[in-house]
C-alpha cells in the first residue's frame, strides 16, 4: 500500500497519499515494532521522510486548524520513532496559539515540547479544559466541518490527553478520574469507533502497566 513518496493512500497503491492515513500508518508501524514485529527499514525511512515534510502534502483546501492538527500528530509519531523535533513543536504552538489548537493536537505536542514556559502553559490550559465530577473527568473540545479528515472524537481526545498527562506527571490526581470517565463511556466493553478504541487502549495500557 505504501506509495513512492512514503505515504499511504485509501484503497490501493498508487492512489494519492492521504496525510492522516500516512501519519496513522506510520504510528501503527511503530507500535507493531514495539510488539516484536519486523518493520522493514526502507519502509520506515520512507514513511518518516513523508512525515518530516508533511506540510507539503496538504491539499490547498485544508483549513489551518486541520493543518496544525496533522502537523502535531506527525511530530508525535516522529518523536516515538526517536526523531524528536522540539523546535518545530515549539514554533507550531507559537504560530497557532494554544487557544486555537484542537485539544488532541495539544496532547500530541505535549510530549515533544521541551520549553518549560510552554509546558507550564500547556498544563494550565489543559487543566482549564477539564470537566470533573466526583469520580470522573473528561476534556472539553470543539469540532468543525473538517473533523472527518482527522476522525476526531471526544473519547479519542480523552485517550490522547490521558497518555500525555501520564508522561508529564504520573502522580496527577486527574489521571484516575480520566480513566474512570473513559471506562464509564464504554458500550458493551468498547468505545464508539476504531479510533476511540485505539487511542483509549494505548493510554490504558500505559496506565495499567
Amino acid at each position: 500500500m505504501q506509495n513512492y513518496d512514503g505515504g499511504f493512500p485509501y484503497w490501493r497503491h498508487g492512489f494519492t497519499s492521504i496525510p492522516f492515513n500516512s501519519i496513522h500508518a506510520t504510528h501503527a508501524l511503530y507500535r507493531a515494532e514495539q510488539k516484536g514485529f519486523e518493520v522493514p527499514d526502507e519502509m520506515q525511512q520512507l514513511a518518516l521522510s513523508y512525515l518530516r515534510d508533511i506540510e507539503s502534502y496538504y491539499p490547498y483546501w485544508y483549513s489551518q486548524e486541520t493543518r496544525w492538527t496533522l502537523s502535531a500528530y506527525a511530530l508525535y509519531v516522529r518523536n516515538l520513532w526517536g526523531e524528536r523535533d522540539a523546535q518545530k513543536a515549539q514554533n507550531l504552538i507559537l504560530d497557532a496559539g494554544l487557544e486555537n489548537l484542537r485539544m488532541e493536537a495539544i496532547g500530541w505536542l505535549w510530549p515533544v515540547v521541551d520549553n518549560e514556559t510552554q509546558l507550564e502553559e500547556i498544563r494550565r490550559f489543559v487543566t482549564n479544559h477539564v470537566v470533573e465530577t466526583a469520580g470522573a473527568a473528561n476534556f472539553t473540545t470543539t469540532y468543525d466541518d473538517q473533523t472527518y479528515l482527522l476522525l476526531s472524537s471526544d473519547r479519542r481526545t480523552d485517550g490522547i490527553l490521558l497518555d500525555a498527562l501520564m508522561e508529564d506527571n504520573p502522580q496527577s490526581d486527574l489521571i484516575v478520574k480520566v480513566v474512570n470517565g473513559l471506562l464509564a463511556h464504554r458500550t458493551k466493553g468498547h468505545w464508539g469507533s476504531t479510533q476511540d478504541n485505539v487511542f483509549v487502549l494505548l493510554a490504558l495500557d500505559r496506565y495499567f502497566n
